[in-house]
């Protein structure tokens, strides 16, 4: 399988042959995590713990030791005021790993609000990718969110979603979404036409928080072997 862009940077740092073969993932995953002022404490809690319970889940733990060496990493982004939270990159080697960076999601406390800038949450995750060092075969951001990015050009910092969508598409990103249809039933049509991108992106919805987890689990599971599964994956994925 061809590396991606991102194994450019690691020949700028030298980190040639068996070197970088230690250092480069099969998959970079980083969720990216609705915050704003439309979520409330409670739906932010749901949201984490429907990581943590994905993240323990038999058939996500199956799609990670299926799918190679994973690194994941995660951001809490909201509005552009506020600086993303970010849980840096770990890679996952097994199942106490996946349990150890579920309960880091679980633990952080929420330090941002606002609104709806879903810019924010696409350049804080291509920033993590654009590491030095950092380098996959597939480069992924799975956003969740239950709202349309909010839209305001003159505001002073305002970190707008199509440009930073069009980065993803030009450092080789795929972008899959999960659309909350709480509030907006329509917005799925809206992630898939404006947020979701790359090669094999694919956006899903969930209706409520309260099914949350069930979705985030079938929807890690499917893109930690997106591109794959016409391979020869190390194990099998339960039904």
């Amino acid at each position: 399988m061809k590396r991606t862009y991102l194994t450019a940077l690691v020949m700028a740092f030298g980190l040639t042959g068996a070197s970088a073969q230690a250092r480069c993932a099969d998959v970079a995953l980083v969720l990216a995590i609705d915050a704003s002022g439309s979520i409330s404490d409670a739906d932010f809690y749901v949201q984490t713990a429907g990581y943590y319970v994905a993240l323990n889940h038999p058939k996500v733990l199956a799609s990670l030791q299926a799918a190679g060496t994973v690194d994941l990493a995660a951001v809490f982004w909201a509005d552009s005021a506020y600086k993303p939270q970010v849980i840096g990159w770990h890679r996952i080697k097994q199942a106490a790993d996946a349990r150890h960076f579920a309960q880091l999601l679980v633990d952080e406390p929420r330090k941002v609000s606002g609104s709806t800038d879903i810019g924010v949450g696409i350049n804080a995750a291509l920033d993590l990718f654009a590491q030095p060092g950092r380098c996959a075969d597939r480069a992924i951001i799975d956003i969740s969110g239950d709202g349309r990015a909010s839209i305001f050009a003159r505001r002073p910092a305002y970190e707008a979603l199509a440009p930073a969508r069009k980065r993803a598409l030009d450092m080789g990103v795929v972008i899959n979404a999960l659309a909350i249809t709480t509030n907006d039933a329509l917005l799925g049509d809206y992630y898939t036409r404006n947020v979701a991108g790359g090669i094999g992106s694919f956006v899903m919805e969930v209706d409520g928080f309260e099914t949350f987890h069930k979705a985030i689990t079938q929807k890690l599971a499917r893109e930690l072997l997106s591109g794959v599964m016409n391979d020869q994956p190390k194990g099998q994925v339960p039904g």
